[in-house]
Protein backbone atom coordinates (compact mmCIF):
# COMPACT_ATOMS: atom_id res chain seq x y z
CA UNK A 1 0.00 0.00 0.00
CA UNK A 2 2.82 2.42 0.87
CA UNK A 3 4.36 1.77 -2.54
CA UNK A 4 1.09 2.69 -4.26
CA UNK A 5 0.92 5.89 -2.24
CA UNK A 6 4.52 6.75 -3.20
CA UNK A 7 3.74 6.09 -6.86
CA UNK A 8 0.61 8.25 -6.71
CA UNK A 9 2.56 11.06 -5.06
CA UNK A 10 5.08 10.86 -7.90
CA UNK A 11 2.41 11.04 -10.59
CA UNK A 12 0.65 14.04 -9.12
CA UNK A 13 3.69 16.02 -7.99
CA UNK A 14 4.90 18.97 -10.03
CA UNK A 15 6.86 18.17 -13.17
CA UNK A 16 9.69 20.45 -12.08
CA UNK A 17 10.77 20.57 -8.46
CA UNK A 18 11.68 23.92 -6.92
CA UNK A 19 15.15 23.95 -5.42
CA UNK A 20 17.28 26.24 -3.30
CA UNK A 21 19.23 29.15 -4.73
CA UNK A 22 22.21 27.50 -6.50
CA UNK A 23 24.61 29.98 -4.89
CA UNK A 24 23.71 28.54 -1.47
CA UNK A 25 23.82 24.93 -2.65
CA UNK A 26 26.79 22.79 -1.61
CA UNK A 27 28.83 21.65 -4.61
CA UNK A 28 28.27 18.10 -5.79
CA UNK A 29 32.02 17.91 -6.48
CA UNK A 30 32.88 18.41 -2.81
CA UNK A 31 31.35 15.02 -1.95
CA UNK A 32 32.77 11.56 -2.48
CA UNK A 33 30.67 8.79 -4.01
CA UNK A 34 31.48 5.22 -4.97
CA UNK A 35 30.88 3.85 -8.44
CA UNK A 36 28.88 0.69 -9.17
CA UNK A 37 32.03 -1.41 -8.61
CA UNK A 38 32.52 0.03 -5.12
CA UNK A 39 35.50 2.17 -6.09
CA UNK A 40 35.62 5.92 -5.43
CA UNK A 41 33.97 7.78 -8.29
CA UNK A 42 36.63 9.91 -9.98
CA UNK A 43 35.20 13.34 -9.23
CA UNK A 44 38.00 14.94 -11.28
CA UNK A 45 36.50 13.31 -14.39
CA UNK A 46 33.09 14.77 -13.51
CA UNK A 47 34.23 18.17 -12.24
CA UNK A 48 33.21 20.93 -14.63
CA UNK A 49 30.62 18.79 -16.42
CA UNK A 50 26.89 19.26 -16.55
CA UNK A 51 25.34 16.16 -14.95
CA UNK A 52 21.86 14.69 -15.11
CA UNK A 53 21.72 12.53 -11.99
CA UNK A 54 18.90 9.95 -12.15
CA UNK A 55 17.74 7.39 -9.61
CA UNK A 56 17.28 4.25 -11.69
CA UNK A 57 15.67 0.82 -11.47
CA UNK A 58 15.79 -2.08 -13.92
CA UNK A 59 12.31 -3.51 -13.26
CA UNK A 60 10.16 -0.37 -13.34
CA UNK A 61 7.58 0.82 -15.83
CA UNK A 62 9.92 3.77 -16.44
CA UNK A 63 12.93 1.52 -17.14
CA UNK A 64 12.72 2.21 -20.93
CA UNK A 65 14.02 5.67 -19.96
CA UNK A 66 17.45 4.02 -19.64
CA UNK A 67 17.55 3.94 -23.45
CA UNK A 68 16.68 7.63 -23.78
CA UNK A 69 19.08 8.53 -20.98
CA UNK A 70 21.79 6.86 -23.06
CA UNK A 71 20.64 8.85 -26.11
CA UNK A 72 20.82 12.05 -24.07
CA UNK A 73 24.28 11.10 -22.78
CA UNK A 74 25.51 10.41 -26.33
CA UNK A 75 23.95 13.62 -27.70
CA UNK A 76 25.76 15.96 -25.29
CA UNK A 77 28.80 14.05 -23.98
CA UNK A 78 31.20 15.85 -26.34
CA UNK A 79 29.98 19.18 -24.93
CA UNK A 80 30.80 18.40 -21.30
CA UNK A 81 27.69 16.51 -20.21
CA UNK A 82 27.09 13.14 -18.62
CA UNK A 83 24.24 11.14 -17.15
CA UNK A 84 25.01 9.65 -13.74
CA UNK A 85 22.78 6.72 -12.80
CA UNK A 86 21.97 6.05 -9.15
CA UNK A 87 20.45 2.56 -8.79
CA UNK A 88 17.87 2.55 -6.02
CA UNK A 89 15.62 -0.22 -4.65
CA UNK A 90 13.31 1.99 -2.54
CA UNK A 91 10.33 2.16 -4.85
CA UNK A 92 8.51 -1.11 -5.42
CA UNK A 93 11.73 -3.10 -4.89
CA UNK A 94 12.41 -2.63 -8.62
CA UNK A 95 16.22 -2.75 -8.43
CA UNK A 96 16.68 -6.09 -6.63
CA UNK A 97 20.14 -7.14 -7.82
CA UNK A 98 23.47 -6.47 -6.18
CA UNK A 99 25.96 -4.08 -7.76
CA UNK A 100 27.67 -6.62 -10.08
CA UNK A 101 24.25 -7.80 -11.34
CA UNK A 102 23.04 -4.23 -11.86
CA UNK A 103 26.22 -3.25 -13.70
CA UNK A 104 26.06 -6.29 -15.98
CA UNK A 105 22.35 -5.82 -16.70
CA UNK A 106 22.67 -2.11 -17.53
CA UNK A 107 25.60 -2.74 -19.88
CA UNK A 108 24.25 -5.88 -21.59
CA UNK A 109 20.48 -5.42 -21.75
CA UNK A 110 20.15 -1.63 -21.72
CA UNK A 111 23.47 -0.83 -23.47
CA UNK A 112 24.32 2.01 -21.10
CA UNK A 113 27.79 3.50 -21.00
CA UNK A 114 27.17 6.37 -18.58
CA UNK A 115 28.58 5.99 -15.06
CA UNK A 116 26.62 4.45 -12.18
CA UNK A 117 27.02 4.87 -8.44
CA UNK A 118 26.64 2.06 -5.93
CA UNK A 119 23.03 1.28 -5.03
CA UNK A 120 21.63 3.99 -2.79
CA UNK A 121 18.88 3.96 -0.19
CA UNK A 122 16.96 7.23 0.05
CA UNK A 123 15.79 6.32 3.56
CA UNK A 124 19.36 6.09 4.87
CA UNK A 125 21.91 8.91 4.93
CA UNK A 126 23.92 7.91 1.85
CA UNK A 127 26.18 10.51 0.26
CA UNK A 128 24.05 11.00 -2.87
CA UNK A 129 20.76 11.51 -1.07
CA UNK A 130 22.36 13.55 1.71
CA UNK A 131 23.75 15.89 -0.95
CA UNK A 132 20.23 16.23 -2.42
CA UNK A 133 18.83 17.14 1.00
CA UNK A 134 21.63 19.65 1.58
CA UNK A 135 21.06 21.15 -1.88
CA UNK A 136 17.28 21.28 -1.95
CA UNK A 137 15.76 20.02 1.27
CA UNK A 138 13.83 16.79 1.84
CA UNK A 139 11.19 17.81 -0.70
CA UNK A 140 13.74 17.31 -3.48
CA UNK A 141 14.19 13.59 -2.69
CA UNK A 142 12.71 11.27 -5.31
CA UNK A 143 9.16 10.06 -4.87
CA UNK A 144 9.64 7.24 -7.40
CA UNK A 145 12.22 5.78 -9.78
CA UNK A 146 13.69 7.91 -12.58
CA UNK A 147 13.57 11.27 -10.83
CA UNK A 148 16.07 13.53 -12.59
CA UNK A 149 18.40 16.18 -11.13
CA UNK A 150 20.37 18.68 -13.20
CA UNK A 151 23.75 19.72 -11.81
CA UNK A 152 25.63 22.63 -13.38
CA UNK A 153 29.38 22.85 -14.07
CA UNK A 154 29.99 24.28 -10.59
CA UNK A 155 28.27 21.31 -8.97
CA UNK A 156 25.06 23.10 -8.00
CA UNK A 157 21.63 21.54 -8.20
CA UNK A 158 19.71 23.72 -10.65
CA UNK A 159 16.73 21.60 -11.71
CA UNK A 160 14.75 18.49 -10.89
CA UNK A 161 12.00 16.57 -12.69
CA UNK A 162 9.83 13.66 -11.66
CA UNK A 163 9.56 10.28 -13.36
CA UNK A 164 6.93 11.30 -15.89
CA UNK A 165 9.24 13.82 -17.56
CA UNK A 166 11.15 11.88 -20.20
CA UNK A 167 14.89 12.46 -20.62
CA UNK A 168 14.51 13.91 -24.14
CA UNK A 169 11.58 16.24 -23.28
CA UNK A 170 12.22 19.84 -24.32
CA UNK A 171 11.97 20.87 -20.69
CA UNK A 172 15.11 18.89 -19.85
CA UNK A 173 17.07 19.38 -23.07
CA UNK A 174 16.57 23.16 -22.96
CA UNK A 175 17.73 23.25 -19.35
CA UNK A 176 20.83 21.22 -20.26
CA UNK A 177 21.60 23.37 -23.29
CA UNK A 178 21.27 26.54 -21.21
CA UNK A 179 24.22 25.50 -19.03
CA UNK A 180 26.45 23.72 -21.54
Amino acid sequence: MATLLQFGKSLFSARHTNINDPASTPSFYERQFNDIKGQPLDMDKLRGKVILLVNTASECGYTPQLHTLQELHDKYKDRGFTVLGVPCNNFGKQEPGDEPQVCSLYESKFKTSFPLTTKQDKDKPTEVFQWMIDAGGKDVLPAWNFHKYLIDRQGHLIGAWNSRVKPLDDEITKAIESVL
